[in-house]
């Protein structure tokens, strides 16, 4: 009962680089997850059941599922950053706290077994993003245009040969905007940035 009315009620908003964390964290989780269990599910068709029981096929999942947390995050941080440029925050504070969140968001889980096997961490990924951020130009992002990069990525680590790969890696990218893009406008909606000024700085 509890959890029905907490569904019904609307969103805390957004007033700390805490509360940012945790909102780009839980969304990101979100998003990679039903955009490729969804897109899995509808590509296997009748075997999907099977597929989802057998555990060879799970662990290649598992590493599509947080090879994708990774590059989605990484969107969504730079969404973040556009609100924070478009509202007159200093740009080199931005850059360096909005890429120390997202190294602690991926640092704050356990290192994914693949990554740790392959003797891999996330700093190849951290720098990316921070680089992606001092470079990126002044004005809004572009949820679309950043999908298609990560729904490519994502497509590559997919744990089936899809059946049509040009089309299915539109239909992936398409699912990763759609999320993105339903982000990018809850951000619009939930962030004060009254109440981050002072954090930021």
């Amino acid at each position: 009962m509890l959890t029905a009315l907490r569904a019904l009620l609307p969103p805390p908003k957004i007033r700390s680089l805490a509360a940012l964390q945790q909102f780009l964290d839980r969304e990101a989780a979100h998003v990679a997850q039903r955009s490729i269990i969804d897109f899995s599910r509808n590509e296997l068709g009748n075997l999907s059941p099977h597929a989802f029981e057998d555990d060879r096929f799970l662990k290649k999942l598992a590493v599509c599922r947080w090879e994708g947390f990774a590059s989605v995050l990484a969107d969504m941080t730079v969404l973040a950053h556009a609100h924070l440029v478009q509202a007159g925050f200093d740009r080199a504070t931005l850059d360096r706290r909005l890429g120390d969140l997202y190294e602690a968001i991926l640092t704050g889980h356990p290192l994914p077994d693949h990554r740790r096997d392959e003797g891999r961490t996330w700093q190849a990924e951290i720098a990316m993003l921070r680089q992606r951020l001092s470079e990126r130009p002044a004005g809004p992002a572009h949820p679309q245009a950043d999908a298609e990069v990560t729904g490519a990525k994502v497509f590559e680590t997919l744990p089936f040969p899809p059946r049509d790969p040009r089309e299915n890696r539109m239909v992936l990218a398409n699912a990763f905007a759609f999320g993105l893009i339903a982000v990018n406008d809850r951000m619009r909606r939930l962030v004060v940035m009254s109440a981050l000024r002072e954090e930021l700085k």
